[in-house]
């Protein structure tokens, strides 16, 4: 778990609790006085990965409350026995008895891999989204917002808006560093082939001033691992490589489950888990990641759309599974959701941002060193055209391309199809190499696939375990683990 002990506090009536990492807040004492004062929402200006909890005594209210974009989990459920709260799945399921699957994030699961919403696999437990808090007072329960991101469009100043998305960006990224420093804990930082990452890492490479260890992992020879191989040795890092190959780690499904909570498929966050139990997380900081980076600094939506993308595939979805496994060992915290950074960038309008134009135009201003490497097999500040189509930008090269692409999948062959180098994980190519990884799938599916007796999705895991591609497979297979995981969970406790 975490190393960042939780803040603990009683005073004046009220226990407040914290849990993550906290970058800049007020002490136990204030926040419990600002509420004392009225301010109900006084963790707002708080910047950091966090979710807390505060009971006040006097009044029998208690707030639980969520940071801005939702990094950790906090479940709850209102019962016949009362309300309940916690912080993993698992137990919270125990402790209330409710166990019945919920059917529609289950279809969910199934179609998309993840959940858009702040359903969780047991029907009447839901989880503490962004910006979220709620209030329970008595037996009343009140669920408020007390942050929206807002992408209204601001008038195109670029100079400006490159300069403080730059002040912004580095300040986020001082916030690790500096967190990092003074508690005495080492800089391990992820480096991949996207353009995310390399930003993170060029800047905290010119604030830090202890070493930075980078680590990445992928099959080998591909861009993912030569790429960063170059950028570490260019800014003087060390570097830890872990290769993929062969895709054994692929058969590790109930322990990559449960760390993601069920939340996603666990096909997702199970090259960081792998990583992770390798290593010696005890001296390790905050890991500065570049998640969301693309979603926001280049979205591919429009204006209308995008923050319900973010909502739902930013700050919930798939990016979700790096920070839920990091947790398991330390903190992680990205630039790029970062409520300063958001609540300035988001206001760049989408039409200057799609296609990287104020990406690179960012990079090429600020760090031009940092666009010798090509970026998706483009040069920085050179992108090819695009074209939208059903709402997203594609650039019109690969128009063929994905018209072939989208046929393959709906005729369930084209991860077959793939050639070796295009992808960090092959997954085809592993099965047909490695047999005992389809042997120990098939064994852990036919084993458990009773669960699935008199359920309405089945049918639709039968075809999806034959017919459909490995990420389509590991689907049905977080399914089962929770079926598993939840099949007996034990009576109420009031």
């Amino acid at each position: 778990m975490s190393k960042f002990k939780p803040v603990k506090y009683e005073a004046d009536g009220c226990l407040l609790e914290v849990f993550g990492v906290l970058f800049e807040a007020d002490s136990p004492s204030e926040a419990i006085h600002r509420y004392r004062q009225g301010e109900k929402v006084f963790w707002d200006g708080w910047r950091g990965s966090f979710c807390g909890v505060l009971r006040d005594e006097k009044n029998d209210t208690t707030l639980l409350f969520n940071d801005h974009i939702g990094s950790k989990m906090l479940f709850y459920a209102q019962t016949e026995h009362g309300f309940f709260y916690g912080r993993d799945l698992r137990e919270l399921s125990q402790l209330t008895g409710l166990r019945t699957p919920d059917e529609i994030f289950i279809r969910a699961i199934l179609e998309k891999g993840c959940t858009d919403d702040d359903r969780t696999f047991i029907s009447g437990i839901r989880r503490l989204t962004a910006g979220q808090y709620l209030c329970v007072k008595g037996q009343e329960v009140q669920l408020a917002v007390y942050h929206r991101f807002d992408n209204t469009p601001w008038p195109y100043d670029e100079p400006m808006m490159l300069a403080e998305t730059d002040r912004l960006f580095r300040q986020a990224v001082t916030r690790v560093i500096r967190k990092n420093e003074a508690e005495g804990l080492e800089h391990f930082f992820p480096l991949s082939g996207g353009l995310d990452s390399r930003m993170c890492q060029w800047i905290a490479h010119q604030i830090a001033t202890q070493p930075i260890r980078n680590f990445t992992y992928s099959q080998t020879g591909h861009f993912d691992h030569l790429l960063p191989k170059e950028i570490s040795r260019t800014l003087g890092n060390d570097w830890l490589f872990m290769p993929l190959d062969g895709g054994a780690y692929l058969t590790d499904i109930d322990a990559v489950c449960a760390e993601s909570q069920w939340l996603i498929n666990y096909m997702g966050p199970i090259e960081i888990a792998t990583f992770a139990r390798q290593q010696d997380w005890s001296r390790t900081g905050v890991v500065l990641t570049g998640v969301n980076g693309d979603n926001i600094f280049a979205t591919e939506t429009d204006n209308a759309h995008e923050m319900a993308r973010i909502y739902t595939q930013g700050f919930n979805g798939n990016s979700l599974g790096s920070p839920l496994i990091l947790q398991q060992y330390t903190e992680s915290y990205s630039p790029f959701c970062d409520v300063d950074v958001l609540d300035f960038v988001l206001h760049v309008p989408t039409a200057k941002r799609r296609n990287y134009y104020f990406y690179d135009r960012w990079i090429l201003t600020c760090y031009p060193q940092a666009a010798q490497w090509h970026h998706k097999h483009a040069r920085i500040g050179h992108r090819a055209a695009m074209v939208t189509i059903a709402g997203r930008n594609i650039p019109l090269s690969d128009v063929p391309k994905r018209i072939v692409m989208s046929l393959l999948r709906r005729l369930h062959i084209y991860d077959a199809y793939r050639e070796d180098g295009e992808s960090m994980h092959p997954y085809e190519i592993w099965l047909k190499q490695n047999p005992q990884i389809a042997e120990t799938i098939t064994r852990y599916y036919t084993t458990h696939k009773h669960l699935l007796d008199n359920t309405p999705f089945r049918t639709e895991c039968e075809r999806m375990m034959r017919i459909g591609s490995m990420m389509e497979k590991g689907k049905v297979l977080t399914v089962l683990s929770a079926l598993k995981a939840f099949s007996d969970t034990g009576s109420p406790t009031k």
